[in-house]
């Protein structure tokens, strides 16, 4: 299966999940790996997943991070392809590592401070933000999606250039009911 546009899906807590959303051409697959917060994949279920999947990217979510020591130990322990955080975490940590950031923008009026840094890979935005939202931002934009309805009012814009989605949460262990999911995802497809 390939999708027509980038496709992140969050906070992946279970092998079905990333199997699921590999098996559907997902392009990166979202990991909280910041311990206490919700949905936070602990590191040996992490390298237990990681083992039965193949091509996505990995992305560790580091909302609530709160000092650069946690970063490296993430880094080493997790090693993923990019970091995702709000902006104010990004400058907060801003002396990180050369790895490429997914930063999301909980305010558009932010973006002016982006012009010009090279580790800012892509930016994530919230399902509410609009094409007019995005002038001056020259790195590719990811929009927030809850529902089929508010993905196809995003692809009738067309100025973004991927989405994120939400994994479900498990019903109870090896049960998710992957229906909101699937239909975005087909959705998407080529």
């Amino acid at each position: 299966m390939s999708l027509r546009s980038i496709v992140k899906v969050s906070h992946i807590s279970n092998l079905s999940d990333a199997r699921y959303c590999a098996g559907m051409g997902v392009e990166m697959l979202g990991f909280c790996v910041v311990e206490g917060q919700n949905r936070y994949m602990a590191p040996d279920l992490f390298q237990d997943i990681r083992g039965w999947i193949s091509g996505p990217a990995i992305v560790a979510e580091l909302y609530g991070i709160t000092s650069v020591r946690e970063i490296d130990i993430i880094l080493k322990t997790y090693s993923p392809d990019y970091l995702e955080m709000t902006l104010e975490e990004y400058k907060l940590f801003g002396n990180l590592p050369e790895i490429p950031c997914l930063i999301y923008l909980q305010k558009m009026s932010s973006r002016t401070a982006l012009a010009s840094d090279s580790r800012i890979s892509k930016l994530i935005v919230d399902e509410h933000a609009a094409c007019g939202d995005l002038s001056g931002i020259r790195v590719p934009v990811l929009s927030k999606v809850s529902s089929l309805e508010k993905l196809s009012k995003k692809l009738t814009e067309g100025c973004f250039q991927g989405y994120v989605l939400e994994a479900p949460q498990e019903i109870r262990p090896g049960l998710t009911n992957y229906d909101q999911l699937g239909v975005i995802l087909e959705a998407l497809e080529e």
